[in-house]
């Protein structure tokens, strides 16, 4: 089986590093007090431009450059995620890790730098790694996915109605939508216990 993991949320606690740094700008840097919006429902990976409706693109820029590289390398490992990878890969298993982090500047590979040494770093098994996946869908159809995991409602619904497996892995952002017809997880150990009776039903 080809399985098509995101990271963000996914994999890793980004959006706890995200919302930490993005507090701290708010409140030090811009004077602002933390207040946000929409928290915990929220369909889609633009949550800073959602949390924070009062910045303006100059601030929501000046954020991602000065803490982006920083939230990369902080966020830790979902629990469990290390172990469940493994073992998938031990049955046999392909982990295709499928991400929209993409360079800022074109023929740059820093965000592939960084995403390839915090995956080894935090032992996250992977087969292959595809960044700049603004379409996962074209992805996933490419590499013959079978599974596919992520925290995004676009990406997974994109999944679901084109008869791809889909797991949508709850995070902070998405937990209050609702997402009907799509297999909804709250922890690698559940992925691994519905991914067995999948296959078991195949």
């Amino acid at each position: 089986m080809n399985i098509g993991i995101d990271i963000d949320d996914t994999i890793s606690d980004s959006f706890e590093s995200v919302f930490a740094e993005s507090q701290k700008f708010d409140i030090e840097e811009l004077g602002n007090n933390g207040e946000v919006k929409q928290y915990g429902k929220i369909a889609h990976h633009n949550y800073i431009e959602t949390l924070y409706s009062h910045w303006n693109n100059n601030q929501i820029n000046d954020f991602w450059s000065k803490y982006f590289i920083n939230i990369l390398t902080k966020a830790k490992p979902k629990p469990y995620v290390v172990e469940i990878l493994k073992k998938l890969h031990n049955e046999g298993n392909k982990i295709i890790i499928i991400t929209s982090r993409h360079e800022e500047e074109e023929n740059s590979n820093l965000i592939e730098k960084y995403t390839k040494k915090w995956l080894n770093e935090n032992k996250i098994y992977y087969d292959k790694l595809i960044i700049n996946a603004q379409d996962k869908y074209i992805i996933a159809k490419e590499n013959n996915i079978n599974l596919f995991i992520d925290d995004s409602i676009k990406h997974c619904c994109k999944m679901a109605e084109n008869n791809i497996k889909t797991f949508i892995y709850t995070s902070i952002c998405n937990q209050g939508v609702d997402v009907p017809n799509i297999d909804r997880v709250y922890s690698w150990i559940q992925v691994y216990d519905k991914y067995k009776k999948q296959k078991n039903n195949m």
